[in-house]
């Protein structure tokens, strides 16, 4: 399948200037990086940078905004961002107390950011990390800190924003983000590969009548391979597997955030269709759903696959969630 982009190298150019196009509120871009920032959270201390390989609009770009990111950082497709770029968008931001780097546990995105992460501190920047781990498929409970991050890096952004929005310390705002990443779960699965800009021919083959489940963000394959079965056995099995990891590290889940994540090419249809599954059993698990978002969040180009994201909340969590927040990649919806 052939996207309307032919170039990998110059994709990445043309999404940041889309974004600027767009964007109802000013959006800066750092030099000639592949970076940008907003300056109008300007009460923060600490100040939020995130960032990943490209490929997964609307993040991590389209996350830049009031009450989310205070800037991005981009790679070319599904690579890491370098260090001097991060370095750059890190200086651009003029904290008052320090910048938080929060991205997905990826090897690429860990080496690179704790590059920049070195040289910023020895320039007398404060720099601490979140690394979101949030895929249950990647990696055991007992190893959850090695899994990789996908969509739920979204809400542990949105809290983290949040957090820092309200005067909380620098100190304050980074454990807060590492109880929304420890509080967090997502697992996929997919019915067809992501296809490359330059071939337009699938990363990986997936016989027709299996479903790959467990991938990451970044085209490569899942963890295992199964019969194709409809959402209505689907999802449950999903869920028991993400509830099921809860139990294992003795998190009780009464109320939970949820997040239905398309990964390129699942449409509108399939993705109500499983957001109406996920909360017939949730409740019938006794857990209120009392924050349900649905739609692209995080994208692995055209693949044809959707997540699920459970953040168990409490009152601070879920306030933080819903508190104001607007950019390409998400909003708060306020009724």
């Amino acid at each position: 399948m052939r996207q309307y982009l032919v170039k990998t190298n110059q994709a990445v150019e043309a999404v940041i200037q889309g974004l600027q196009a767009t964007s109802p509120f000013p959006i800066e871009r750092v030099g000639s990086h592949f970076g940008v920032t907003y300056r109008g959270n300007s009460a923060r201390k600490a100040k939020l940078l995130t960032g990943g390989g490209s490929g997964h609009e609307p993040l991590f770009l389209g996350a830049v905004g009031p009450g989310m990111a205070d800037g991005a950082i981009a790679g070319e497709i599904f690579a890491a961002p370098n260090p001097d770029s991060i370095l750059a968008v890190t200086e651009a931001l003029q904290p008052c107390e320090g910048v938080i780097y929060l991205y997905g546990n990826y090897s690429g995105d860990v080496l690179n950011f704790g590059f920049a992460a070195e040289e910023a501190r020895a320039k007398g920047i404060k720099v601490e990390e979140i690394r979101v781990h949030d895929d249950v498929a990647s990696a055991a409970s007992d190893a959850a800190t090695e899994r990789r991050g996908i969509a739920g890096d979204i809400f542990v952004l949105k809290s983290v924003a949040a957090a820092a929005d309200r005067g909380d310390s620098f100190s304050d705002v980074l454990g807060l983000g590492e109880k929304a990443s420890a509080w967090t779960r997502s697992l996929g699965v997919a019915l067809r590969a992501a296809a490359s800009i330059d071939t337009g021919h699938p990363m990986f083959e997936l016989p027709v009548g299996e479903i790959e489940i467990g991938m990451g963000l970044h085209g490569e394959m899942g963890v295992q391979r199964s019969t194709f079965e409809p959402v209505e056995t689907l999802v449950p099995r999903m869920l028991d597997l993400i509830l099921a990891d809860f139990k294992s590290t003795r998190l009780s889940l009464d109320r939970a955030a949820v997040m239905v994540n398309g990964l390129g090419s699942t449409t509108v249809l399939e993705l109500l269709a499983v957001a109406g599954h996920i909360k017939i059993n949730l409740e019938k698990n006794g857990i209120q759903s009392s924050l349900f978002r649905t739609g692209q969040f995080a994208t692995s180009l055209d693949m044809a696959g959707f997540s699920i994201t459970l953040t168990k909340l409490d009152d601070e969590l879920e306030n933080l969630l819903n508190a104001d927040a607007h950019s390409f990649a998400y909003s708060t919806v306020r009724l």
